[in-house]
C-alpha cells in the first residue's frame, strides 16, 4: 500500500534539504537555525526571492538564491564539501514528513520578534532581479563566504582554509574605485565639478541598488569580505553624489529606504563581522555629510531633491530615536572651551571636525591644471592599501 501524500499549500514552495547533519546551522532569508535529526527542509515558502545558506565545520557560509513560485527544490548535503546540491531524487510529500520533518519558513524581523510572512525580507531585496543575481553570480547564483570578486583574488589568501576549501565562485561586481577622481575624458571644469560629486561614478553601476542589496546580504549573512567593501562602496558612492540627487529622486528615496532597514539589522546584531561597528561609523558620517548637502541644495535651489529631503528627515528623525544618531551637524556641539581643574581654558574640538566640514587640510584645493589632458585621474587620501579588518 503507498504511502498517503499531501499537496503543499497554493502559491508556496517546499524547499527539501536531505541528509543534513544535526547540528550544521541553516539560514534563510533573515532566519537561521541549527538542523535537528529530523530535519528534511523547509515549507510554506512564499513566493519571491530567497537566499538560503548553511555553514561548514570552520564556520564558514556558502549559499545559493532561489526564484519561488509553487512546487518543491530538492537538495542534498554534500560531506566532501559541506555543502547543498541539487538531488535526483523524487519527492512525496507525505503527512510524516510534512508534519515532523519540515520547519515552517518563519522571518526574524529586527527586535527578535517572528513572523511567517516575507515582506520584511522582500523590502530587503526590492532592488534584487534574476538579472541582477545572474550579472553578478552568474548561472548558479551561488557564493561563499571565501568567494572574491573580480581581480582580488588576494581576499581570502590568509584565511585557515583546508585543501581544496577555496571558493570556486567568482563576484562580478561592478568595479569602483573610490581614489578615482574623474573619468578619463573629463576636461577642465568637469574635473573639478566631478572631483566634489560622484554621480558620475554612482551612474556606471548599473541597477546600483540592487548591487547594493545583493552585496549587504552576502557581506552579513555570508560574512563575505568583497561584499561588505562592494556595500560600503555604493553607499559611498550615494551619499557623495549631488547632481544625482535632484536628476534621481526616486532612486535616491528608495536607496534611503534601503539603507534604514540594512542599518537596522546591523545594529540588533551583537556579531555584525565587516559590517559592524566601524562600517556604522563610516555611515553615520557619510549620513551627515549628506544631510549638510541636501541643506545646500536647498538654498540654491528649494524645488530641487524635495522628496529626497523628506526621506532623509524621516531616516534622521528614526536614527535619533533608535540609534541616538544626530545627523544635523548643526544640532552638534562639534568645538568649544573646557576649563581644567587647574583652571586654564582648553579649546576642544571633535575629532574629525575637520573632515567632516572640509576645513584644514581638508580643505578643498585650488589646482593649477595644463592644457593637455591626463588619462590619469589624481587619487583622493593616501595610497595604503586598505586593510582586511578580518586579521
Amino acid at each position: 500500500m503507498e504511502a498517503p501524500t499531501i499537496a503543499a499549500p497554493p502559491n508556496t514552495t517546499t524547499l527539501i534539504l536531505d541528509s543534513v547533519p544535526k547540528g550544521v546551522h541553516v539560514g534563510i532569508d533573515s532566519s537561521s537555525f541549527s538542523a535537528t535529526d529530523s530535519f528534511r527542509g523547509i515549507k510554506l515558502i512564499p513566493a519571491g526571492l530567497h537566499h538560503v545558506w548553511i555553514s561548514t565545520t570552520l564556520g564558514l557560509r556558502n549559499g545559493f538564491w532561489l526564484q519561488c513560485t509553487t512546487g518543491t527544490y530538492h537538495y542534498r548535503y554534500d560531506i566532501s564539501t559541506e555543502s547543498l546540491i541539487t538531488s535526483d531524487e523524487p519527492t512525496t510529500l507525505t503527512p510524516e514528513l510534512w508534519n515532523h520533518g519540515l520547519t515552517s519558513y518563519r522571518q526574524r524581523l529586527p527586535g527578535g520578534e517572528e513572523t511567517p510572512a516575507s515582506d520584511a525580507w522582500q523590502g530587503m531585496i526590492s532592488g534584487i532581479t534574476p538579472k541582477v543575481l545572474t550579472r553578478i553570480l552568474g548561472k548558479g547564483w551561488g557564493m561563499e563566504t571565501t568567494s572574491a570578486s573580480d581581480g582580488e583574488e588576494d581576499d581570502t589568501q590568509n584565511l585557515p582554509l583546508m585543501p581544496g576549501e577555496a571558493s570556486e565562485h567568482k563576484i562580478h561586481y561592478t568595479p569602483i574605485d573610490l581614489k578615482k577622481t574623474w573619468p578619463a575624458e573629463a576636461m577642465g571644469s568637469e574635473r573639478t565639478e566631478m572631483a566634489r560629486d560622484r554621480s558620475w561614478a554612482l551612474s556606471q553601476v548599473p541597477d546600483a541598488l540592487g548591487e547594493m542589496q545583493t552585496a549587504f546580504v552576502a557581506g552579513f549573512y555570508l560574512g563575505n569580505f568583497a561584499s561588505a567593501r562592494q556595500w560600503r562602496n555604493i553607499v559611498t558612492l550615494a551619499l557623495t553624489s549631488r547632481k544625482a540627487v535632484g536628476d534621481k529622486q526616486d532612486w535616491f528615496v528608495d536607496f534611503l529606504v534601503v539603507l534604514r532597514k540594512q542599518v537596522e539589522v546591523v545594529m540588533e546584531d551583537d556579531g555584525a563581522g565587516f559590517l559592524g561597528d566601524e562600517a556604522m561609523e563610516e555611515v553615520k558620517k557619510l549620513l551627515r555629510g549628506f544631510g549638510k548637502m541636501l541643506r545646500e541644495e536647498e538654498e540654491e535651489n528649494p524645488s530641487r531633491g524635495r522628496k529626497v529631503r523628506m526621506a532623509f528627515k524621516m531616516l534622521a528623525e528614526w536614527a535619533y530615536t533608535k540609534l541616538d544618531w544626530i545627523l544635523d551637524t548643526r544640532d552638534i556641539l562639534r568645538k568649544g572651551t573646557v576649563q581644567t581643574e587647574e583652571g586654564d581654558i582648553l579649546e576642544v574640538q571633535e575629532e574629525g571636525l575637520d573632515e567632516e566640514e572640509e576645513t584644514g587640510e581638508y580643505a578643498p584645493a585650488v589646482v593649477m591644471m595644463s592644457r593637455s589632458p591626463s588619462p590619469e585621474p589624481m587619487p583622493i587620501g593616501d595610497d595604503e592599501e586598505e586593510d582586511d579588518p578580518r586579521f
